[in-house]
């Protein structure tokens, strides 16, 4: 578990970084590596005998090279000042190292990638920082994108196949847009980020929805306040996409043909006033199980991936009273999130 035991990961932007440990795991709990050695140990397997995490870590990395987070590199490095993988990567602190990484046998020099498909660097620049040269590794996607021919594929959304549903779906009288997502605190998972951790869920006890001033102004409301988001025209697709024609999948024809009910929807929240949010806009957080914002969100698959489209919807929302949160502040904050 985070926090139990030194180890290393990478994010979405390739940046490879150590998280070290800083408490003891409760009671007779292992790291995962511990279990899985013992438990190949005890079937026979060799091989299996790491001492810490960092064999483990160095171990793999053999196995990214050529990677987009390739990390043998670092250990090569590493090797050659004396020093083990886990505290090369412990100097870099936070800031990490992007990979896929080389090292210069001549110079000693680490380096990272910070562009990846980069046209414009040549076989004599790769050759020139050493990236050719033991047991470095450069693959295609360096220098050109991992296609056939080497260049970017974008695949266009035809807007011809959905510009009827967002004509239907936008707002109409007092509607506003609404769409939801993540947020910072709860990030991944409603388990490790709430029920884990009492300080965000004292953060954010209840659902929320950001809602711009000049909105917010013209129905009363100010942060703090407990609001009702609802609408009587959620679009809810009944079963499977079918059609002959290419104009059966689109949502004008689902409607006309009978494939998609119009359902009701309302949900409580606390409303946070800010302008970071675009005017005729409001957001909210999208997991919370008591009040499931995606109840508001219209239900229609997209034609292409077959996802349904859980960020747009359309709600009327009003003032219902003041939540606890809006005099004390024990709880939740109101303060800007938009300072960069």
């Amino acid at each position: 578990t985070w926090g139990e035991e030194d180890f290393v990961r990478a994010n979405g932007e390739r940046r490879i970084r150590l998280y070290s440990k800083f408490y003891d795991a409760p009671g007779d709990a292992k790291p995962d590596w511990w279990i899985v050695s013992q438990l190949a140990q005890r079937l026979g397997f060799d091989g299996y005998d790491w001492k810490n995490s960092n064999e483990v870590c160095e171990e793999s990395s053999r196995f990214s090279r050529g990677n987009r987070k390739a990390y043998h590199m670092i250990k090569v490095a590493a090797h050659k000042e004396g020093k083990t993988l886990h505290e090369k990567l412990r100097e870099m602190g936070t800031t990490g190292i992007q990979g896929p990484t080389f090292y210069n046998y001549k110079t000693g020099e680490l380096t990272g990638s910070v562009r990846l498909h980069d046209t414009e660097m040549t076989p004599e620049m790769i050759e020139a920082e050493g990236r050719t040269q033991g047991a470095n590794m450069v693959n295609k996607k360096m220098t050109h994108f991992n296609s056939q021919t080497g260049k970017i594929n974008i695949q266009k959304h035809p807007w011809s196949l959905f510009s009827d549903y967002w004509e239907w779906m936008s707002p109409k009288k007092d509607e506003l847009w609404h769409t939801n997502g993540r947020i910072n605190e709860i990030w991944q998972s409603g388990f490790d980020d709430v029920q884990r951790r009492s300080y965000i869920a004292r953060r954010w006890p209840e659902n929320w929805t950001e809602i711009h001033p000049d909105d917010a102004k013209a129905r009363g409301i100010e942060s703090g306040d407990k609001i009702l988001l609802y609408s009587d025209r959620v679009p809810h697709f009944r079963q499977t996409i079918k059609g002959v024609h290419s104009s059966d999948f689109n949502f004008a024809e689902l409607l006309k043909n009978g494939w998609i009910d119009l359902n009701k929807a309302a949900v409580e929240a606390v409303a946070i006033v800010t302008p970071h949010v675009k005017k005729g806009t409001m957001y909210s957080y999208f997991l919370n199980t008591n009040q499931p914002s995606n109840a508001l969100q219209g239900q229609v698959p997209d034609q292409i991936s077959g996802n349904y489209n859980y960020k747009m919807g359309v709600a009327r929302v009003r003032k219902i009273g003041e939540s606890k949160y809006k005099h004390e502040f024990t709880h939740m904050s109101f303060a800007p999130r938009n300072v960069v």
